[in-house]
């Protein structure tokens, strides 16, 4: 059996005039990450892995701090690309429908799901030579383009709505069955 928690990272800061994949973690999403952090002490996790994100690398710090675990970025991990910004929360959320349940469509220059949940398989079957019971901190899109491939769900959107920030759950690498993906759960679930 290899664990692995996959973990959306926590709040960052929103910064309009900053593309995405460079925003920090806000101050509550500071204070998330260390309730996190201490749910994963119970996990008796041997590795962490992390997109190179600021959200989702700071995210992994403040775990790997309190477990005393070293962070390891790896490549193939970071959200799925959308080179602009949309302030409207239905506007984004319609996008974002659009691209997780159209997987090879190319959304006005964005990464397609299904090229984002191939590079994310790729991340996975490397740390799958790791050590286990292990973390990976990533994000909301990209994670749910590869559960979508890897689990056959059947509404993305709805799963994507339904990981919360941060988030978590557990799989086995070793028993990926349709239709078998467990809940997400919140900082404060263990």
């Amino acid at each position: 059996m290899r664990e692995l928690y996959l973990i959306r990272h926590a709040t960052p800061a929103v910064q309009p005039n900053v593309p995405a994949p460079d925003w920090p973690l806000s101050d509550r999403g500071i204070d998330e990450a260390r309730t996190l952090a201490a749910t994963a002490m119970r996990w008796g996790l041997q590795a962490l892995y992390a997109s190179g994100e600021p959200k989702a690398q700071s995210t992994a710090l403040v775990i790997g701090e309190e477990l005393g675990l070293p962070v390891n970025v790896v490549e193939g991990l970071q959200e799925t690309r959308m080179d602009w910004w949309i302030a409207n929360s239905d506007e984004f959320g319609e996008t974002v429908q659009q691209i997780l349940e159209q997987p090879e469509l190319s959304l006005r220059g964005a990464e397609r799901a299904g090229a984002a949940a191939a590079r994310f398989a790729t991340a996975i079957a490397i740390i799958g030579q790791g050590a286990f019971p292990a973390a990976v901190v990533t994000h909301g899109r990209v994670l749910t383009s590869w559960l979508t491939e890897a689990f056959a769900v059947e509404d993305p959107f709805a799963l994507w709505r339904s990981i919360p920030m941060p988030g978590w759950t557990r799989i086995d690498l070793d028993d990926i069955r349709p239709d078998a993906l467990p809940p997400f759960r919140g900082e404060n679930d263990s």
